[in-house]
C-alpha cells in the first residue's frame, strides 16, 4: 500500500516536472522568436520563467529524497557496521524531518505574504507559484517519513532474526 502510494506520487511529480520544463522551453523559445524575429518581446516571460525555476527547485526536494539522490556522507556511512548505519539513518532522517516540518510552516507563511500581483501579469498572484515551496517540503517530509519507517522495519527484521 505504501509503495503503491509512493509510486503514484512519484509519477505525478515526474509528470509535473516534464510539463513545467516543456512549458518553460516553449515560452522561452517563443520569447526569443518574438524578440529577435519580430522585435516585439513578450514582457511577462522573464518573470514567469524565473518563478518557475524556483518552483522546480523546491518541488524537486521530495523527488531527490525519493530517488535517494540527496546529500549524504557515504564516505563514513559505508564503512561502519549496520547497527551504526541505523543510528545514522535514524538521527539524520529525524533531524531532516524536523527541519522539513519547520520549513513547511514558515514556507506557508511566506507564501501567504506573497499573495500580491506579479509585475507583468496583473491577474496572477505570486503565491500561486510560491505555494510549490510548501508542496516541495510536504513531499520531502513524506519521503523522509517513509525512509524512517523503512529503517524501523529493517531494525525490527534484524532483531527478530537474531532473537
Amino acid at each position: 500500500m505504501v509503495k503503491k502510494l509512493e509510486s503514484i506520487v512519484y509519477h505525478v511529480q515526474r509528470t509535473f516536472f516534464i510539463a513545467v520544463m516543456t512549458f518553460m522551453l516553449l515560452v522561452l523559445s517563443l520569447h526569443v522568436i518574438m524578440r529577435f524575429a519580430f522585435n516585439n518581446p513578450i514582457i511577462w516571460t522573464d518573470e514567469v520563467i524565473t518563478m518557475m525555476q524556483g518552483t522546480l527547485a523546491f518541488a524537486g526536494i521530495g523527488y531527490c529524497f525519493h530517488k535517494k539522490q540527496h546529500t549524504e556522507l557515504s564516505l563514513v556511512y559505508d564503512k561502519v557496521p549496520r547497527p551504526v548505519q541505523w543510528l545514522f539513518d535514524l538521527a539524520s532522517n529525524g533531524i531532516m524531518l524536523f527541519c522539513t516540518c519547520y520549513m513547511i510552516k514558515y514556507s506557508w507563511k511566506f507564501t501567504l505574504k506573497k499573495n500580491i500581483q506579479m509585475n507583468t501579469i496583473p491577474w496572477m498572484k505570486q503565491s500561486w507559484i510560491y505555494c510549490f515551496i510548501t508542496v516541495g517540503f510536504i513531499l520531502a517530509a513524506c519521503y523522509i517519513l517513509l525512509r524512517l519507517i523503512e529503517v524501523f522495519r529493517c531494525i525490527n527484521k534484524e532483531l527478530r532474526e537474531r532473537g
